[in-house]
């Protein structure tokens, strides 16, 4: 039997080809065919009953809707349901692969192509860094080279001063005098002793005078006497650059004796006595030096003029007080023996 249009019904309404049943117009397809398929493949079978109910028209009222509705379709047309647990799985899966994806690409595609950038950077840099490198490896090459080569001259291995030799140990060095006086009272060689710091290190020292006709200097810091009269400055230096300079005044004249000796009232020349120094230099308050008279047995009489720079003991030891120049005298045996004595600091 056909199904009847309801009463009063218009346009909210439309007759399915299908099954001949009317519905209403917010419905994108027929409810009771969809209700009819649902049913045949048996996925409402248990809440069929439960899940639709029949609209109760009333028999006054005209019939604008037809079918029947689900009860929690709120859409306004067609029926759905939410996504199945596969569905939910598939997008998991998905978005996982994209994920490792993004990580492969990061991880191990990503440094390649880094590295391939840093390849390219370097090539400028070395033209720009090599630019100053070598004005700075020049610029000190010349001085440390130029301080050493006189006193490189002077040394015996004819090595080269700058070259520090695998055995040496010391920093700085000091020497035993920083002047001292060759006389003809006194023209003996003095030897230059060298003192290595820090305490216990070796080095390599030369020896160069800077007037070899007023004094000499041989290898192992012995100073002799030249034939000209003057002042000279005794340079030590060690491998590496380090100098001490001892400046020497030489007053012994050629030909002239070791010693002096003095002549009596009576013409006859008397036993020749003399001091062991006759000008020397004390470096530092304190510092001390025994003056010795040679050629007699006698107890000489000490004395000194000007005790605030230096003073004299019975023996014949001067102790410096403080800087400048003093006199000592020795009178034995009828003779006056006279030495300089200079405090500088």
């Amino acid at each position: 039997m056909a199904a009847r249009k309801p009463t009063g019904a218009r346009n909210e309404t439309i007759r399915c080809e299908n099954c001949g049943e009317y519905y209403a117009v917010t419905y994108k397809r027929c409810p009771f065919c969809e209700e009819q398929e649902a049913y045949g493949r048996g996925k409402y079978q248990d809440d069929y009953d439960d899940d639709y109910e029949e609209e109760v028209y009333d028999e006054d009222e005209p019939r604008h809707k037809g079918g029947k509705r689900l009860k929690t379709n709120t859409r306004g047309g067609g029926y759905g349901g939410g996504p199945t647990p596969l569905q939910i799985v598939g997008w998991v899966l998905s978005l996982a692969l994209i994920a490792a994806a993004i990580y492969i690409v990061v991880t191990i595609i990503g440094p390649f192509i880094h590295k391939g950038e840093q390849a390219v950077d370097p090539d400028p840099n070395p033209v720009t860094s090599n630019t100053p490198a070598p004005s700075d490896s020049a610029s000190p090459q010349p001085t440390d080279s130029a301080e050493p080569q006189p006193s490189g001259s002077q040394d015996p291995e004819g090595g080269d001063t700058g070259e520090i030799p695998a055995g040496q140990t010391a920093t700085s060095f000091t020497l035993s005098l920083t002047e001292f006086s060759l006389s003809n009272k006194y023209p003996d060689p003095v030897t230059l002793k060298v003192t290595f710091s820090p305490a216990g290190s070796t080095g390599t020292i030369t020896w160069e005078s800077s007037d070899p006709s007023i004094v000499t200097v041989d290898e192992n810091g012995k100073v002799s006497p030249a034939g000209k009269t003057g002042t000279a400055t005794i340079t030590a230096t060690m491998a590496g650059g380090y100098t001490q300079t001892c400046k020497v005044y030489n007053s012994v004249t050629s030909g002239s004796g070791s010693s002096s000796g003095s002549t009596s009232s009576g013409g006859s020349t008397s036993t020749t006595l003399s001091l062991n120094r006759t000008d020397f230099t004390l470096n530092e308050a304190g510092a001390k030096w025994q003056l010795k008279v040679s050629g007699t047995s006698s107890n000489p009489t000490w004395s000194i003029s000007d005790s605030s720079v230096a003073t004299i003991s019975g023996d014949g030891t001067v102790t410096a007080v403080s800087k400048g120049t003093t006199t000592v005298t020795a009178t034995v045996d009828g003779q006056t023996l006279k030495c300089i004595v200079r405090c500088t600091w």
